[in-house]
């Protein structure tokens, strides 16, 4: 059980950022350390040869100054101060013989340097070398200096103390790396943790939303940017997603009330030819009914597959140069008998041509939705105007009404689908016109605009990318 929870709480995002954390932090502390110890071991080895130089600098000053009896005294007097160091002295001649020496016994490797003589003989001041003992562990530093032309002075220094405190801080830094890589763990795990906090809030919140709290939200709690910003996203898609459910609500309410009338009809029109008692005559308008009935069905579902797939970006969508113009015409030449029989007059104020991207027929369409509406819901006696201008890089089809008006509480629910004002409930129609005249526009990436005022006409501007 233990292990199966460990297992899973190893594919969380939250442990792999706390380990990637404790990681990187581990290895680039090392790093920064392992840089560290590497200047530490050179300064000490400076130390060192610095050491070396100052003892050989103030034997060269004393022969210089004191002589060569000034400068034995105080070598004997240097062997003694340093009998307990591991240090050793020796003067030197330049053919390599040892003139005097301090005890050599845990220095019984080191033999005069052949390479470094030569080196003096070419006179430089003094020569530091590093020289390695067989069976010694610890290596030592060594000088050879000319303090005179018949001595050369000789120091060495073993490297154990330096050894010892470098191994020292090797262990340490060792030592540090285990508790620090829990600690980076630690802060890793703290920091992940607050950084997905509103992660969780959201999963949490669609865990809610998944058992019917369709109405919970994510607080913005004004933290990180990119959390607020997820937080806000996701409300806004669950408020879309609400509003969507509500407006499937309305449909299908609407459907089923725009369904049930030619569904009664057609079922009345079943009952009465099971019934046998009419004539021929009344059985070919029977059939005609049904027929009728059968269209508008046919319709309604046509025009909400025609919304649904506009909507959704899967309606087939065919570019291409076309003059709008021409398409206004051809759809007010469509209508004038229409509108001739209502006695609506037609006005017409557009250029001469006017050109721009976009589908042919599915701007018919939109057209056609709008230029029927204008003519339907006009008083008889009427007049329809439309219209067509340009401005900043977008084209605008105005088509104006002296009709009914709208109520302006109608005005926000006039697109939704099946959605039909008070007043227009006693003339034909479905209720889909608007609702895909809105989505051919957007498809367009344009929109659609109405202003209306009751008993006196209704505009509505289609604003599209020229």
């Amino acid at each position: 059980m233990f292990l199966n929870q460990l297992y899973n709480h190893r594919k969380t995002l939250s442990f792999r950022l706390t380990l990637w954390y404790a990681l990187i932090f581990t290895l680039t502390s090392l790093l920064a350390l392992s840089i560290f110890y590497y200047r530490i071991s050179r300064i000490t080895m400076e130390n060192t040869d610095d050491e070396l130089m100052e003892e050989f600098y103030e034997f060269a000053g004393i022969m210089d100054h004191e002589g060569r009896g000034e400068l034995m005294a105080e070598f004997e007097l240097e062997i003694l101060e340093e009998a307990e160091e591991s240090v050793f002295f020796r003067l030197i001649s330049p053919d390599g013989e040892i003139l005097k020496s301090s005890d050599m016994k845990d220095f019984s490797g080191v033999t005069v340097s052949v390479d470094a003589l030569a080196a003096l003989q070419n006179n430089k001041e003094y020569v530091i070398e590093t020289i390695s003992l067989p069976g010694h562990e610890y290596s030592v530093q060594a000088i050879y200096g000319t303090i005179s032309p018949d001595i050369i002075f000789n120091m060495g220094m073993s490297l154990e103390d330096n050894y010892e405190y470098l191994s020292t801080f090797r262990n340490l830094i060792f030592m540090l790396m285990i508790p620090l890589f829990f600690i980076a763990a630690f802060i890793g795990w703290f920091l992940a943790r607050h950084a997905l906090k509103g992660v969780e809030e959201v999963t949490q919140t669609a865990i809610e939303i998944s058992k019917g709290a369709i109405d919970k939200r994510v607080e913005v709690k004004r933290r990180l940017f990119e959390i607020d910003r997820l937080a806000n996203t996701f409300n806004g898609m669950l408020d879309r997603i609400q509003s969507l459910i509500k407006g499937m609500r309305e449909m299908n309410d609407n459907v089923a009330h725009d369904l049930r009338s030619p569904l009664t009809r057609i079922r009345g029109i079943a009952e009465m030819t099971l019934m046998g008692k009419e004539s021929i005559e009344d059985y070919n308008e029977m059939a005609a009914s049904t027929i009728e009935e059968c269209d508008k069905l046919i319709e309604i579902i046509n025009t909400m597959m025609d919304i649904t797939e506009t909507e959704a970006g899967v309606s087939p969508f065919k570019s291409e140069k076309l003059d709008i113009v021409e398409l206004i015409l051809s759809a007010c030449e469509l209508f004038d008998p229409i509108a001739k029989e209502k006695e609506v007059q037609l006005v017409t104020v557009l250029p001469d041509r006017l050109f721009l991207q976009g589908d042919k027929s599915k701007l018919q369409r939109l057209i056609t939705n709008l230029l029927e509406n204008a003519i339907k819901y006009n008083r008889h006696g009427g007049t329809v105007t439309i219209s067509v201008n340009t401005d900043n890089h977008h084209v605008n089809i105005r088509v104006e009404d002296t009709g009914l008006g709208i109520a302006e509480e109608e005005l926000s629910h006039i697109f939704e689908r099946f959605y039909r004002c008070d007043r227009s409930r006693s003339l034909a129609g479905i209720g889909l016109g608007l609702s895909l005249a809105k989505a051919i526009a957007k498809a367009f990436n344009g929109d659609i605009r109405v202003q209306s005022v009751l008993d006196q006409g209704s505009s509505f501007q289609v604003i599209l990318p020229a």
